[in-house]
């Protein structure tokens, strides 16, 4: 994955949006109110949307637990 500039107006690029996904950000909200990407323009809200979409994708989903009954 490139470290493409994503939003050109607050100086966000990629490899930041990727690094606070992976740190527990869960939506492009909060994307915003962590870089401030998307809140001048908002030509880059689809790209940061995009993001958080394939990120949600890829992430491997929690494995259930066994659940103990006790006998």
């Amino acid at each position: 994955m490139s470290n493409r500039l994503v939003c050109l107006c607050n100086l966000v690029d990629e490899n930041e949006i990727i690094s606070l996904l992976k740190r527990g950000a869960t939506s492009t909200s909060d994307i915003q109110q962590l870089t401030r990407a998307g809140t001048s323009c908002g030509k880059c809200l689809p790209v940061i949307d995009d993001l958080v979409s394939e990120f949600k994708n890829k992430r491997p989903k929690d494995q259930q637990k066994k659940l103990d009954f006790g006998s």
